[in-house]
């Protein structure tokens, strides 16, 4: 009989799994009030991704007999990253537009006195900062079209950080193994 061999793929176990404890983390900080929410703990959510995009590499080099090339780390980190952070976008989405429509107008309005603080802190004239806030009061920041965009950029920076993750855990197998 002959032994199959099955592929996992890590990158999309690990990401279910980042996915899931950083809404679980988002979740918190909303039941936790406004200022918990816009707090700096939602960064624990990033070290949450990191760390598992760490643990995908790492099992699927332990899978392939210690080696990884560094295409199979990038996929395996970026695919962590991707899931974990779609997961998270789209339970913001409808938390947000669906669940707790005045959270997401008390978010909105504390950014944009967040913003109005430190346009003010930075110097700018009355005028300026009166412009910049009108031109930003009528937009939803957190309408389908504004979230999937933050997703999209948030996916071009996290690829930056799985192209050093995937430097780190890279082996790649010796060309010439009997010599």
């Amino acid at each position: 009989m002959e032994a199959t061999s099955r592929k996992n793929n890590y990158g999309l176990i690990y990401g279910i799994i980042a996915g899931l404890v950083v809404c679980i983390i988002t979740l918190l900080q909303y039941l936790g009030g406004l200022d918990m929410y816009l707090s700096p703990v939602g960064y624990v959510s990033y070290l949450v991704i990191i760390v598992m995009a760490i643990l995908a590499g790492i099992r699927q080099k332990k899978d392939n007999g210690g080696f990884l090339e560094f295409s199979e780390a990038l996929k395996a980190s970026f695919t962590v990253f991707a899931l974990a952070l779609l997961l998270q976008t789209l339970f913001t989405f409808i938390l947000f537009n669906y669940i707790d429509v005045p959270f997401k107008q008390a978010v909105s309005q504390e950014i944009m006195n967040k913003a109005e603080n430190m346009m003010k802190k930075m110097g700018e004239s009355d005028s300026r900062i009166d412009q910049a806030l009108e031109n930003e009061r009528g937009k939803d920041q957190f309408a389908l079209s504004s979230v999937m965009l933050g997703y999209g950029i948030s996916c071009i920076m996290s690829f930056l950080i799985c192209l050093i993750i995937s430097v780190s855990i890279r082996k790649s197998k010796p060309v010439f193994d009997n010599i």
